[in-house]
């Protein structure tokens, strides 16, 4: 059985949805409501898999409070952000991020922008099975 549909994907919580096709070759894009930041990509495209089926490109973006500190971060990709990013946080910022992944998956953290203040701030990483780098 081929479907050449990948079905309405849904809208996250504080979310905007912008298309109203769903087919292969279909794109629809996201946006957030005022106050909240998009978490993940904006633009979706049904995409034909091998096995007959179609599928969404990306996971369903998420998206949350500008001055967000912290939360749990699902699907293949997403970004992570101090609150207020560019721009300075607040003091005694403490933001705990979870990452959840699929047995046998292989989280990577990529840094594309990294200060902080010596001395006040640090990062923590750490796992539930030792790591192997």
């Amino acid at each position: 059985l081929q479907s050449s549909s990948c079905g309405n994907p849904g809208v996250p919580p504080k979310g905007i949805l912008y298309g109203t096709r769903f087919d292969v070759g279909d794109k629809i894009r996201y946006s957030c409501v005022t106050g909240y930041i998009l978490d993940g990509h904006p633009q979706l495209t049904c995409i034909a898999n091998s096995v007959n089926t179609a599928s969404w490109d990306f996971p369903i973006p998420i998206c949350r409070a500008e001055d967000a500190c912290g939360g749990t971060m699902r699907g293949s990709s997403g970004i992570i952000s101090s609150p207020n990013f560019p721009n300075e946080y607040h003091n005694n910022a403490d933001c705990t991020w979870t990452i959840v992944a699929e047995p046998g998956d292989t989280i990577s953290l990529i840094f594309t922008d990294f200060q902080m203040e010596e001395k006040y701030d640090y990062l923590e990483v750490e796992g539930s099975e030792p790591p192997t780098i």
